[in-house]
């Protein structure tokens, strides 16, 4: 008989529950919903502290049990797996009190934690109490772009020397994605350069900073901040043998081999054979078959609590930097 994991969500907002500010193409899109559609995740619990929140999700998913109380959803439901889709100031409490009631897979959203030490508690108690921990950067949990992660190692487009990058809403928001998506292609960093972009930050506490990121491997990339909501999330990755990039929200990748310039020997440009793949589909539906597969199947989780970490270090440096004239902060 296959075993059903019963699933909860804490946290009723955007991305715990709200599934109606997704279209169908992209659908399920909130941890709720995901669960939900799994055959192997049954959605049990949702919490909120918000009555409005969580009788509108209530509604939603419908036969599912509502609770305002943390404690008392793991006192009467015990799940298997836990969602916290709360905001950041409280995922150290509840990610803590979930391994502390045995939950044998809690996904986090990001970032992990408001502090350094709050990450590398939060990983100590998960191992501690056995439950793996899991952080919400979804493109790394993604079959297409794991695929292209792959091909990238095996030098399909050489060895990659240059990148760059964009995103908005927020250094410990936005680019806290960025971040972890470049460690995924590119590995550890060695130091980062930041400098605060007056032009497109809109929230004090969290302010955009436009980068340079030196990686181990020697890459460097340029990762460059746009407007609030600008919903533009791009990469390119160029190597000795090609471009490769990443688009429309990491829905689709393009790869460019170099060739020969037709205008001017001995020079070269990308190829006008272009390679496409992707399109708008669902991101958590990938992050759940992943958490299934490490709890039945014994799989290697793709983004741990220690890479939550490693990406919430990289910000905070490239937060010291730019508050000390542009200066750079080495790992």
């Amino acid at each position: 008989m296959k075993k059903i994991y019963k699933a909860a969500v804490i946290g009723c907002g955007r991305m715990g529950a709200e599934e109606w500010n997704y279209s169908k193409e992209t659908q399920p899109e909130t941890h709720a919903a995901a669960y939900k559609n799994n055959l192997k995740t049954d959605l049990v619990a949702l919490v909120d502290i918000d009555s409005k929140k969580l009788k509108q999700a209530g509604k939603y998913f419908s036969g599912v049990a509502l609770f305002d109380s943390v404690k008392d959803m793991f006192e009467k439901i015990k799940p298997d797996i836990v969602s916290i889709a709360t905001n950041p100031d409280s995922h150290a409490v509840l990610v803590k009190m979930a391994a502390k009631y045995k939950t044998s897979a809690i996904l986090c959203e990001k970032p992990i934690a408001q502090s350094i030490k709050q990450a590398e508690e939060m990983i100590r108690i998960c191992k501690q109490n056995k439950s793996l921990l899991f952080i919400n950067h979804q493109r790394r949990f993604d079959p297409l772009l794991g695929r292209w992660q792959l091909e990238i190692k095996k030098g399909i487009i050489g060895k990659i020397v240059q990148a760059n990058c964009y995103y908005y809403n927020g250094l410990f928001n936005s680019a806290t994605h960025v971040v972890d998506l470049l460690r995924f292609f590119l590995g550890d960093i060695d130091w980062v350069r930041g400098i605060i972009n007056k032009e497109t930050f809109w929230k004090e506490n969290d302010k955009n900073v436009d980068a340079l990121i030196g990686f181990k491997n020697g890459t460097v990339v340029a990762m460059q901040t746009l407007p609030k909501n600008y919903g533009f999330s791009e990469f390119y990755f160029y190597g000795t043998k090609g471009r490769f990039a990443i688009k429309n929200l990491g829905y689709e990748i393009e790869c460019r081999k170099l060739a020969e310039n037709k205008y001017c020997k001995g020079f070269y440009q990308l190829s006008e054979n272009i390679k496409k793949e992707g399109s708008a589909r669902s991101l958590m539906s990938s992050v759940v078959n992943h958490i299934v597969s490490c709890l039945g199947d014994k799989a290697e989780p793709k983004s741990t609590g220690e890479d939550g970490l490693a990406a919430l270090k990289a910000l905070f440096a490239m937060k010291e930097s730019a508050e000390k004239q542009n200066k750079i902060i080495n790992f």
